[in-house]
């Protein structure tokens, strides 16, 4: 139906979003300020050394490719869901999204990283409400 469309394509635009953002991060991690918001996000409240402060770069930035084929699968799940809706690739989708926020979330509170707390919450509502909205289309 028409409108499954408004949350189909936000949950394709979340994906898309991933992808660009993930391909991006090994070279916005090559620029000064964006890394030094990059590390001081990943880290709060925290003085790093030099070779520490390279050493998280590094990470922050190999996780872009990471981030990317997140967006890759969820792009390739959600256009599979709207040909052929099933309760198994629905759930599959839930569940991913759960153990991401739930995992991420949890350790990123134990480090003081409020910044990742806001990101995950507002990521997962918008990829949850519309999921939950999009189970209408399976036939029980």
């Amino acid at each position: 139906p028409i409108t499954m469309l408004i949350e189909y394509r936000l949950i394709q635009c979340l994906a898309i979003g991933h992808i660009i953002l993930g391909i991006s991060f090994p070279f916005l991690g090559q620029i000064d300020v964006v890394n030094e918001l990059l590390i001081a996000g990943m880290f709060p409240n925290q003085t790093l050394s030099a070779d520490t402060a390279a050493q998280a770069s590094y990470l922050i930035t190999l996780f872009g490719p990471t981030v990317a084929s997140w967006g890759i699968l969820l792009l390739l799940l959600i256009n599979t869901f709207i040909k052929a809706p099933s309760l198994y690739l629905w759930r599959g989708m839930i569940a991913a999204v759960l153990v991401w926020y739930i995992g991420d979330t949890s350790y990123s509170g134990s480090h003081g990283a409020t910044g990742a707390i806001i990101l995950n919450s507002v990521v997962a509502l918008l990829l949850l409400i519309p999921l939950w909205r999009l189970r209408q289309l399976i036939n029980k």
